[in-house]
């Protein structure tokens, strides 16, 4: 379990960036995704449920915080990075269109998969302290980030994946935690904070 770890979380991750440029950076995120889960769907012990769930009222709740925390970003990037406000859909309007198609089959799926699904049913039993287990689980997510090479990505992703962690344990449901995922990332890379994740 501690091997896989490494391999999976720590290895792959930053071995990768040195061979890999652009798009080219999700292959490993695929691959991974695609490891996992037949290993969670050939676990008895795991809920599938947890694959297909939609809980509505964890969503509805979702929505103020989402459109709070949406218009905190627009006034930050304005604020912090003028230069890139709304940079990329004025600027490169096709390659933002095809990411607000991609980004949640190739990205944010992905994603939520393999630190959210994955991760706390498979190392609850390694560290049953569930607030150690969420610090861990948000300092991995943001550290994974640095393959994109800038100091943003991983404080935005460490301080944003609380969010997700919190989503995820209330709602029990991939779905509903892709839902926020998505909503934040197409807000980023609309305002132009994106530019930190490409």
């Amino acid at each position: 379990m501690v091997l896989e770890f490494l391999v999976f979380y720590m290895s792959v991750p930053f071995v990768s960036v040195y061979y890999l440029e652009g798009w080219l950076k999700i292959l490993p995120l695929l691959a991974i995704a695609l490891i996992f889960l037949p290993l969670l769907l050939l676990d008895p012990s795991f809920d599938k449920k947890i694959l297909t769930r939609i809980n509505k009222a964890h969503l509805r709740r979702s929505v103020p915080r989402m459109l709070v925390i949406s218009i905190l970003l627009l006034w930050f990037t304005w604020w912090i990075f003028p230069h890139l406000f709304f940079n990329y859909p004025l600027h490169d309007f096709n390659s933002y269109l095809i990411t607000l198609i991609l980004y949640p089959l190739v990205s944010v799926i992905p994603q939520e998969l393999i630190y959210r699904v994955y991760f706390f049913h498979r190392y609850r039993k390694l560290i049953p302290e569930t607030y150690l287990l969420m610090l861990g689980n948000a300092v991995i997510f943001g550290l994974t980030h640095l393959i994109y090479g800038n100091w943003v990505a991983p404080v935005a992703t460490f301080l944003v994946s609380w969010i997700f962690i919190f989503n995820y344990l209330k709602s029990k449901s991939l779905f509903n935690v892709s839902v926020e995922h998505y909503f934040y990332g197409m807000v980023m890379f609309t305002v132009g904070f994106g530019h930190y994740f490409m």
